[in-house]
């Protein structure tokens, strides 16, 4: 029988700026008498949002942002190991197979805890190849082309893990082609 492997996780990487309740209270400024019950804005976000990110992932929409936010879709990005000026492989560009790389240091160094195991220098790392994409990573992409927002440069998209996920999942058992 496999063991477990079980880690802690840390806080989280990126916070949202603004939530929904902040969202809402906006959305009633702006539209006084005319703007619907929270409970019916909350239920057409929960069911709206989910639609779209299927209609990206499936069907290769590019879906225009309103108030010209220009556009967000699925990039794909040939990842290839690269030959450093010493001759050696140089595999940064590749991402790294977390579940397969902590097993990999389980049976390299048992019994050790997740504390003992960030104290060692240079273990080895296992590199996702992307075979079955041959090549290629995919990525959710903001198309700033058209977008009409100061300082844009500054802002990048970071896609919930959900969203990560259905991407993943669909790319491993749909044969789904994206724009370069």
């Amino acid at each position: 029988m496999e063991e477990q492997l079980t880690y802690r996780r840390g806080p989280r990487k990126v916070l949202a700026d603004y939530k929904f309740d902040e969202i809402y209270k906006f959305y009633k400024e702006v539209n006084g008498d005319k703007a619907l019950p929270k409970s019916t804005v909350k239920e057409i976000y929960r069911r709206l949002f989910p639609e779209i990110v299927k209609l990206i992932v499936f069907e290769n929409l590019d879906y225009r942002m309103p108030a010209r936010l220009g556009y967000l879709r699925i990039k794909k990005k040939l990842t290839e190991p690269k030959i450093d000026k010493d001759g050696n492989l140089d595999t940064r560009s590749l991402s790294i197979n977390w579940k397969k790389t902590k097993r990999l240091w389980q049976k390299l160094y048992p019994g050790n805890t997740g504390e003992e195991l960030k104290l060692i220098d240079n273990k080895p790392l296992v590199r996702e190849l992307n075979e079955s994409t041959n090549g290629y990573r995919m990525t959710w992409f903001w198309d700033k082309l058209t977008c009409n927002l100061k300082n844009q440069s500054a802002y990048y998209i970071n896609m919930t893990r959900d969203n990560d996920r259905i991407l993943s999942g669909a790319l491993r058992t749909n044969n789904l082609n994206y724009y370069t």
